[in-house]
């Protein structure tokens, strides 16, 4: 039975489509190209947004994780990283941050502190590092991997993951409010 105000959700859960599923659709058409690396990529994308959406993260957050996995996806398929230098510094950050309160509300707690948001993200900087190194020994030797740039990306991550976790700490962020509420 339908209410009267189910046509306002509705319109909201069609808007959010994108948010969560747009990795998907992504991967589906990098896959149609034959664009196995960049399938891969996007099937990351994925999972963050269905991650974000199903541990019910808070809308703004849930919409920025989304959105900085697209972006750093889509920069790679671009070449942006390559053609400027310095991008690679703030998708580090601002990544880094969001996927380290999202991961931190996963495996610790819904209401993760600061430190435990920064620990998450340096750990999450690790290990794209190691993937990094390791896409670069058995995928595609282009991927860069020198000892400045490693050094740099891992800087920036934790950066971000501080940042991010003072910001989620922030006064008022209980009520944030859900989309699909």
């Amino acid at each position: 039975m339908r209410r009267a105000h189910d046509g306002p959700r509705r319109g909201r859960e069609a808007a959010l489509l994108p948010v969560r599923w747009s990795g998907l659709a992504l991967a589906a058409g990098f896959a149609a190209s034959g664009l196995w690396v960049e399938v891969a990529v996007a099937m990351l994308v994925a999972l963050a947004q269905v991650v974000g959406w199903r541990t019910r993260l808070p809308l703004p957050w849930e919409v920025a994780t989304s959105a900085l996995c697209l972006l750093a996806a889509v920069s790679s398929f671009l070449l942006l990283y390559e053609r400027f230098p310095w991008w690679d510094m703030p998708v580090h950050a601002a990544l880094t941050g969001v996927l380290a309160v999202l991961v931190a509300r996963v495996v610790r707690t819904r209401s993760p502190s600061v430190t435990e948001v920064a620990v998450t993200g340096a750990v999450l900087a690790v290990l794209w590092e190691v993937m990094e190194l390791a896409g670069w020994h058995w995928v595609d030797s282009s991927v860069h991997v020198a000892p400045l740039d490693t050094a740099l990306d891992l800087v920036a991550g934790m950066a971000g993951a501080v940042g991010a976790g003072l910001v989620w700490q922030r006064p008022g962020r209980d009520e944030d409010r859900r989309g699909d509420e």
